[in-house]
């Protein structure tokens, strides 16, 4: 029921969106979050043909590409397209390297990857054998233009049940980061101060809504994009659809 109250919502809210938006200039600046890009039996693996679709219909839907840097600025009152998607990758794969960044460069996409300290110790927390990036192709990737490195934790551990010096071993990079991404999301109070202490310019979260102005830099949201979403899936994503959605399921959530 709660399924079908959801495609429902969507639905209506898409086709409101799409009547409107003609005649509106929404502001949508939003962040996705890839992982592998693969034909890997995961749920989070995106084979290329459907990464390159995503990003071809963005791009035909008027959407620019833009950086987390981008982002962050906007977040604090810099100007940036209006309708812009940012683009991240967790965990590291090696296939980055292979499938994303050839076609990252068709589109002149920057990109952010975000990159664990420990592959032996995150290995059991990542519940898959796919190759990471190795320390040769990680220099390669950190070298290209429109490409930063972020920070993942050590071991891609659940920070919201860590505290004390566990949890700042596993905030605190081996490298000069920028940015860092809360391993599945997950985050409380204390892990979002240890970041914020740890220098890091901006932290992101797992939500599926648009960055809005006025919000913690340190949970800035990002929409997972998962293997079964096509084009249509991710143009609402990135749309107004996301927040207005966002805000009627936050007012009947025991419904949808």
């Amino acid at each position: 029921m709660k399924r079908i109250l959801k495609v429902c919502l969507s639905s209506v809210l898409f086709f409101l969106y799409r009547t409107i938006e003609p005649w509106c200039r929404f502001s949508e600046v939003s962040i996705l979050a890839y992982h592998s890009i693969s034909n890997a039996p995961l749920d989070t693996a995106v084979t290329s043909k459907m990464f390159r679709t995503h990003l071809s219909r963005l791009k035909a839907d008027g959407y620019s590409f833009i950086s987390l840097s981008d982002v962050v600025a906007y977040q604090g009152g810099a100007s940036v397209p209006c309708k812009a998607v940012a683009l991240t990758f967790d965990d590291g794969y090696a296939d980055f390297e292979s499938a994303a960044l050839p076609i990252l460069d068709e589109f002149d996409a920057p990109a952010t990857i975000f990159v664990m300290g420990d592959e032996v110790g995150a290995r059991s927390a990542l519940g898959n054998a796919l190759p990471l990036l190795n320390a040769d192709a990680l220099a390669r990737v950190r070298a290209h233009p429109r490409i930063e490195i972020g920070y993942h934790s050590r071991t891609h551990a659940n920070l919201g049940k860590l505290s004390g010096s566990v949890l700042e071993d596993e905030v605190r990079a081996p490298f000069v980061a920028r940015y860092f991404a809360y391993p599945g999301g997950n985050y409380s109070a204390k892990a979002v101060d240890v970041v914020r202490v740890a220098g890091y310019d901006a932290a992101f979260s797992i939500k599926r809504d648009l960055v809005r102005r006025g919000k913690s830099r340190w949970l800035l949201p990002r929409i997972v994009v998962l293997k079964d979403d096509g084009e249509k899936d991710v143009v609402r994503y990135v749309s107004m659809v996301q927040h207005w959605y966002a805000m009627f399921r936050s007012l009947i959530k025991k419904y949808v």
